[in-house]
């Protein structure tokens, strides 16, 4: 690729959006073949631009001039490129100076970012439209939040009202990322439970937690050891109906691109009865896809069968 044809095709993405959205140009999305290998994020004051397939010299060189000259429109100073390929992930700091806490904002609440960790900044900006669900209808509700990273899922429904939320999560330090962010957003004497277990060997301490009003399913699509989304997906869904409250809202996601919404829908309705969908959520602003989204995520009402009372 000529240096000056990647200043043409990311320039109209490098400009400061109508709405408030992180992603500003979501190369993986492929609706820019010549930049699948590319995403830019916008965490002001930090500009991340994430590379996910090794590049020459000349080309990584006017990334970085090109994404330089727009930090100041972008309301930034300072730039990080991620080098995510052959099994690595590292943040390579450019320019500038990373905030003592850096933080990703959004819609009045604000999550910790920690360029420490390797490839997961600790926030997903793609599930914009799952927090803003969870908000919306979360008020008075017991909720469980099934693979919970860093509790952004809970930090939302605690804005929303919720009475209790349950986080889980294999990762403990995951889990300690997401108590700084119910401080962050004063939420430090909600009643919250941080469980670092293996969901698998946990359904008793859920259940004593339980029944909730509102589940969401977010699982890593393959965790070596752990959880494999094809294998185990179907081994949470038959196990919610002890968990559920009579009637109750899921959130059912997949981040895999090689599944489709058909293989989700299907898992819920051959594992779960008494599921009903509701709808497809929508991608989050910056999220922009020539095909099917890697990250499917599905409302389903939940009204327990009488059979399994009888």
């Amino acid at each position: 690729m000529h240096s000056s044809q990647l200043s043409d095709l990311l320039a109209p993405y490098l400009v400061p959006p109508s709405q408030p959205r992180h992603r500003l140009f979501h190369g993986r999305g492929k609706t820019v073949p010549a930049l699948e290998w590319l995403t830019v994020d916008c965490f002001a004051p930090v500009l991340v631009a994430t590379v996910f397939r090794s590049q020459d010299e000349i080309t990584l060189q006017e990334l970085e001039n090109c994404l330089t000259a727009r930090l100041n429109d972008l309301g930034c100073d300072t730039l990080v490129i991620q080098h995510r390929y052959d099994g690595k992930a590292d943040n390579v700091l450019v320019c500038g100076e990373l905030p003592e806490s850096p933080l990703a904002k959004e819609d009045g609440l604000v999550y910790k970012l920690d360029f420490q960790r390797g490839q997961n900044l600790g926030f997903f900006a793609d599930m914009a439209q799952g927090r803003r669900w969870i908000r919306e209808r979360a008020e008075g509700k017991k909720v469980l939040n099934l693979f919970s990273f860093t509790c952004s899922f809970s930090v939302a429904a605690l804005a929303g009202g919720a009475e209790s939320v349950v986080n889980i999560d294999l990762s403990d330090p995951a889990l300690r990322l997401g108590q700084q962010n119910h401080g962050l957003n004063g939420f430090e004497n909600a009643r919250v439970h941080y469980l670092p277990h293996n969901i698998f060997r946990s359904w008793k301490k859920l259940h004593s937690l339980g029944r909730y009003d509102i589940i969401v399913i977010d699982p890593p699509s393959a965790q070596q050891g752990s959880f494999m989304v094809e294998k185990d997906y179907a081994r949470v869904l038959k196990k919610l109906h002890k968990l559920l409250a009579p009637e109750a809202e899921i959130l059912a996601c997949v981040n895999a691109p090689w599944l489709d919404y058909g293989w989700l829908e299907a898992c819920v309705e051959q594992n779960l009865p008494g599921a009903e969908r509701v709808g497809r959520l929508p991608g989050a602003p910056g999220f922009d896809e020539a095909g099917e989204p890697a990250l499917k995520t599905v409302h389903y009402h939940y009204r327990r069968p009488a059979e399994l009372d009888s």
